[in-house]
């Protein structure tokens, strides 16, 4: 070939490489397609589903799914755990099964495929729990065959069903100083008594273990005001000296955990949060051999091991007012790998111990129902990473060290042997480095008189109660409605505080006296006890004399201070002759007497252990803070929670 060809063919060739160059981009080859992107299968949530005997139960799994880059061409249900069953409508997002009525656990798997061959899985399990009991009071006055009621406080009750539901509209609170004496010592204690419906010969007395809820309404009054007395359940019933029960009240804010023995009551739980009136809630106890968890609304409230268990019995629905009562259900216990916090509680202030100036130490613990095998436990500290929990025989624990003051949370895991969570609980609002108070006393510490039941909660959610100076949050509106005890403690600290009320109407101090070991067995983990005292011991017409009155403080005060707190005795306020509104001379007289006695008792303590707490008979010296010749009215008791807010440090 000749010079000039050969420069023509360079040429072509040039422009050639050039334009398949340029038709490729500039990167060596074409265009890749996108990855497929496998589809999203939700075998939706475990399921618990309760059977009777006989009959078979049908159970329903729906799935859905979700492909982001293409279609879903076909579903896919098979069983993977529990006794065989049929599958109906395996091949679509929805399946049917029928089970046997027997508590089994079953699980599936979920599959879905796409367009291009991809596969997304779920699993679901399904807990099938026998019933052993139900009743939903729809058979009028048959619910009489089956239940048999209890009174203990002498006042007359009324249970009846009303719009298929058990109804109990008699006010017996008040019947033996809402109390009853211990045994066999013949002293009274502040647990209260009331009313309940037993069940009579159920399949649940000889069972060691068991799931038993109902849905419980307190009801107001006729004329729409609130009592906020107990309501509650009873279970492990053997006999009136022997049963665990869990109750709620809304006057003194509370809810108690508790077991009754022939020694009497004994504390296993107690948080500072009452009820709603006119608002249902469903409590639910479920016992296995020594191991009881309570549940509020779904939530696990309370979890303890008992040592010396009650291992059988009855169950019971428990009053002191207006109640309904429907729903009842008793099944075997569901096999569901279950963890529930047993310390610290939520909406406490938490027991920790002291890290030498690097925070606290704050120990978790959990008890545990069905355990996988292989299972794990593990504690996570507000939202951190999760520690690995030390088992013991009855509890699953960890402790975190260098804990700040302030508000936490706790969240304890079950895991199964693959890692993945089979159960999970939270406690939050646990307070650290705050103070945990009681107040004692009589009826004005109770809050009797406090005529606006709207402003007694805790803004931080650890007091729901309807009455007294313990707490309250300030309304912007209202000058008058300034922060109570806690909340306004709260704000002057910065850190979390606690106020239980503890005051029994018609206490006198020699009634304290007697009763004081039982309130502070129920607060094991508090700190400081506000004291007041002493209207009750000045009636006219027998008035303690002032001597023997300031022996009983002095043994109260003794009593407080060797279980390790500290306490403040507050002045007692005046009094009124009732229709006149005059000054009730002759009792204010006596008050003064006492007033100078409790002067000394904090004057007299060697160690700073009994403090003078607020002169109450100077603060209330006008009419409008009265409801009546004895008990401060809602302004009042705002007051009084100035008043101790101002000498407490």
């Amino acid at each position: 070939m000749g010079a000039q060809h050969k420069v023509k063919a360079s040429i072509i060739c040039f422009f050639m490489m050039l334009a398949l160059s340029g038709c490729s981009g500039g990167g060596g080859g074409g265009d890749n397609p996108p990855a497929n992107i496998a589809p999203v299968a939700n075998a939706g949530p475990d399921q618990t589903v309760n059977v009777h005997n006989p009959g078979m139960k049908t159970i329903t799994l729906i799935g859905t799914s979700s492909d982001s880059d293409g279609t879903i061409v076909s579903h896919r249900w098979i069983q993977t755990g529990g006794p065989g069953v049929v599958l109906t409508g395996a091949a679509t997002s929805s399946a049917t099964a029928t089970v046997d009525p027997a508590t089994e656990a079953y699980s599936f798997s979920y599959t879905v495929t796409d367009d291009n061959g991809a596969q997304g899985s779920d699993t679901v399990a399904v807990y099938v729990t026998k019933i052993i009991f139900s009743d939903a009071f729809d058979d009028g006055t048959g619910w009489n065959l089956r239940w048999t009621t209890e009174n203990d406080t002498g006042n007359p009750d009324n249970w009846v069903v009303y719009n298929d539901e058990l109804l109990q509209i008699g006010h017996v609170e008040d019947g033996a100083l809402y109390d009853e004496p211990t045994t066999p010592t013949p002293t009274p204690t502040s647990y209260h008594t009331g009313t309940f419906a037993r069940l009579d010969d159920p399949p649940v007395s000889d069972i060691p273990a068991y799931r038993f809820s109902v849905d419980i309404t307190p009801v107001t009054d006729l004329n729409g005001s609130r009592q906020g007395n107990d309501v509650g359940i009873m279970f492990r019933y053997q006999d009136p000296d022997n049963y665990y029960r869990v109750t709620m009240n809304a006057r003194y804010g509370f809810t108690r955990f508790e077991k009754r023995t022939t020694g009497g009551f004994e504390t296993l739980a107690v948080n500072a949060r009452g009820y709603v009136d006119n608002q249902q809630m469903t409590l639910t106890a479920e016992v296995k051999d020594d191991t009881i968890i309570v549940w509020i609304d779904g939530d696990p409230v309370f979890a303890v091991v008992d040592s010396d268990p009650i291992l059988s019995g009855t169950v019971a629905l428990y009053c002191q007012d207006r109640a309904q009562f429907d729903n009842v259900l008793i099944t075997e216990n569901p096999l569901q790998p279950m963890v529930a916090i047993s310390s610290p509680l939520a909406y406490s202030i938490a027991s920790t111990t002291p890290g030498g100036g690097h925070g606290h130490t704050l120990t978790a613990q959990a008890v545990v129902l069905n355990k996988p095998i292989g299972g794990s436990v593990g504690f996570s500290l507000d939202g951190g990473s999760e520690t690995a929990a030390t088992e013991s025989v009855n509890y699953y624990s960890v402790d975190f060290s260098g804990v700040a003051d302030g508000e936490h949370d706790i969240t304890a895991v079950l895991r199964d042997a693959a890692g993945n969570e089979a159960s999970g609980d939270i406690n939050s609002t646990v307070g650290l480095g705050g103070d945990y108070y009681v107040t004692v006393g009589d009826s004005i510490t109770n809050g009797v008189g406090d005529d606006d039941d709207s402003n007694n909660d805790s803004t931080d959610g650890r007091i729901v109660a309807i009455q007294g100076y313990q707490a309250g949050q300030a309304d912007p509106a209202d000058p008058e409605k300034r922060e109570r005890l806690a909340d306004a403690l709260t704000t002057t600290t910065g850190l979390p505080q606690i106020v239980f009320n503890e005051g029994i109407g018609g206490d006198m101090a020699a009634d304290l006296n007697d009763r004081i070991d039982s309130i502070l067995e129920r607060h094991p983990g508090a700190n400081k006890v506000l004291l007041l005292i002493g209207t009750n011991d000045s009636f006219n017409g027998n008035p303690v004399d002032p001597d023997a009155f300031k022996a009983s403080v002095v043994e109260v005060a003794n009593s407080i201070v060797v279980d390790g707190k500290q306490v403040w005795l507050a002045e007692i306020l005046p009094t009124y002759i009732k229709d006149t509104w005059d000054p009730d001379t002759t009792r204010n007289t006596q008050i003064q007497k006492y007033n100078t006695r409790i002067q000394q008792i904090a004057t007299d303590n060697p160690n700073d252990d009994i403090d003078l707490g607020p002169n109450f008979y100077a603060v209330f010296g006008s009419t409008a803070l009265y409801a009546d010749h004895l008990h401060p009215n809602d302004l009042g008791y705002q007051t009084m929670a100035d008043a101790w807010h101002a000498t407490l440090p």
